[in-house]
């Protein structure tokens, strides 16, 4: 069963409209599409939605729902941001427009010697944002210290999953985009391990599942899929359950290394994924 929970489009940063998107994962014949637009937030990016095109993107995505029915399931659901203190998936802003899904994921981080000032065209510091930008979060919000802003990072995730109100937690070590060759920080230091576990430890028993990301594999950022080898193993140890998203911004990515994605699972002990459909969840094989 192929499926990508995982896609925005021209709603929000995507490069294709939702229509293309659908109509190429129909021709590759796609299961079940969901759209995932970044939800708005409460200050203005050049990545997010806007808030007065909600209303336009839940009609369209229903109405190609309509369009591709019973052929292919199409979901309508939202990435919604968990900015501590300030908003995230938990808040009932969205309940109107009757989601059938929500990935939960953390983008920004909040450090006190930064306070609310942004960093580069952000209003807010992100660990998504051009590497420049990545550089000087560290510098500026960490002291140069770039385990303390990995740290901060999983602290706020694993905040991000007790407040809950979603079900897919998004490209769980994003933190690693911006580390080529683990020069701003070592992966492997025991400090960045027990901040990741910490946060691996507050999913297990959520029923929150995680979606194995090839999203940075597709842009050329990683070499390997959120979250990485180790991670996984983890999170199979605890029964955490996960599915196979892209991230697809554009309809060449809606495939994006999948393959990847489906032998980190296996490698990792998985022997089935867990789908959202609109009758709930089904486990499928690997």
């Amino acid at each position: 069963m192929l499926s990508n929970h995982h896609c925005h489009s021209e709603f929000c940063d995507g490069k294709a409209s939702a229509a293309r998107m659908a109509a190429e994962a129909h021709a590759l014949g796609f299961s079940i599409l969901g759209f995932s637009s970044h939800a708005p937030l409460p200050f203005l990016t050049e990545w997010t939605m806007d808030e007065e095109r909600l209303g336009d993107y839940a009609d369209t995505v229903r109405a190609l729902a309509r369009e591709y029915s019973p052929s292919m399931e199409i979901l309508l659901g939202l990435e919604i941001d968990y900015i501590e203190g300030l908003c995230g998936p938990a808040d009932r802003r969205f309940a109107s427009m009757k989601l059938d899904y929500s990935i939960g994921s953390v983008h920004h981080l909040r450090p006190e010697a930064l306070g609310d000032q942004g960093v580069g065209d952000e209003p807010l510091a992100t660990v998504d944002g051009p590497q420049e930008g990545f550089d000087a979060l560290i510098a500026r919000g960490y002291g140069g210290d770039g385990l303390a802003m990995a740290e901060d990072y999983y602290r706020t995730l694993a905040a991000c999953v007790r407040a809950g109100g979603f079900d897919i937690l998004g490209h769980f070590d994003l933190v690693r985009k911006n580390n080529p060759g683990q020069s701003r920080f070592s992966e492997r230091d025991a400090r960045y391990a027990d901040a990741a576990m910490a946060a691996v430890d507050a999913i297990a028993g959520s029923g929150i599942i995680v979606e194995i990301n090839t999203g940075g594999m597709a842009r050329g950022k990683t070499s390997s899929p959120y979250p990485e080898a180790w991670i996984l193993k983890e999170m199979k140890a605890r029964n955490i359950e996960v599915c196979v998203n892209s991230d697809a911004h554009d309809p060449g990515h809606l495939l994006a290394y999948r393959d990847a994605g489906l032998k980190a699972a296996a490698d990792a002990g998985y022997r089935e994924l867990c789908i959202l459909t609109a009758q709930g969840r089904r486990r499928v094989a690997l």
